[in-house]
């Protein structure tokens, strides 16, 4: 009787930290403040759709994709636009990009495929312009919660990332590399420090010039992170870019996020949101 009581407490005690999803849903809102303009807002939404669902288990709700090796598809959109008199701009970006853990191995591929619009109007003209960018990378796990990749990107305005670090992050990036094929190298670990769960990241893109960055977040809790982020490049004038961000899962299945961007003649403010099931 009492192994019986002890099992059904274990597995009560199992089912009360553990999880699973199948597919997540993402959408972002950011208001960017440039100097001497009425500012930029930027809409983004996204899905993701995992092969296998992903367990969540006693680690960061954020990271169980990625701790779980879980491979996905999937699909973003966004949106930037500035509406001054007598001028606007707006710039239209959708994609689709995939993760592949390749089973019973450290190997890991990624990909993304982005087609940008970019239209601009005032009193006089009507111009647009549009391109088709890619992204892909090839990546090894050493150990569990350590990934490090490597691949190549061309004119990639990556309507994921727009969702994930902004405006000010995103465009500044693909503008420092503009049409250059670039040689990306990236980063991901995923570690205890102490009784806490952090996440730390670095990238860089060689082209005619060199854009990196590297961002680290904290985990209070398996719910709730706060981070920042650095990001430069070689370009001149380029300016650095500094971001602060927190999320908070008040569910496992429903989270929120703030994020604020800075920069020199920019700030930006932005919230976001993720649906699992």
């Amino acid at each position: 009787m009492l192994k019986k009581l002890a099992l059904a407490t274990a597995l009560l005690a199992s089912l009360g930290t553990a999880h699973a999803y199948q597919a997540e849903i993402n959408a972002a809102y950011e208001n960017t403040d440039i100097d001497d303009t009425d500012g930029v807002d930027t809409y983004a939404i996204g899905g993701k759709y995992y092969l296998n669902g992903v367990q969540v288990k006693n680690a960061p709700l954020a990271e169980a994709a990625f701790l779980g090796k879980a491979s996905n598809i999937g699909l973003a959109y966004a949106n930037a636009s500035t509406d001054e008199e007598g001028y606007e701009l707006e710039i239209d970006t959708v994609g689709i990009n995939g993760e592949f853990f390749i089973p019973n191995t450290q190997f890991y591929v990624a990909g993304s495929l982005n087609r940008a619009e970019i239209t601009i109007e005032d009193d006089f003209i009507k111009a647009s312009d549009d391109n088709t960018g890619y992204a892909i990378e090839a990546g090894y796990l050493p150990i569990n919660g350590l990934l490090l990749a490597a691949g190549v990107s061309k004119e990639n305005i990556d309507a994921h990332q727009v969702a994930k670090k902004g405006f000010i992050n995103t465009y500044s990036a693909a503008s420092a590399l503009a049409d250059d094929t670039a040689l990306t190298l990236r980063a991901k670990y995923v570690t205890l420090v102490g009784n806490h769960y952090a996440n730390f990241e670095a990238s860089t893109a060689f082209g005619d010039e060199t854009a990196y960055g590297v961002a680290a977040d904290l985990y209070i809790d398996p719910t709730l992170s706060v981070g920042v982020s650095v990001n430069d490049a070689t370009l001149d004038d380029f300016d650095t870019v500094f971001s602060v961000r927190a999320q908070k899962f008040f569910t496992p299945a429903i989270a929120a996020g703030l994020n604020y961007t800075t920069t020199d003649g920019a700030d930006s403010f932005g919230i976001n949101g993720t649906f699992r099931f």
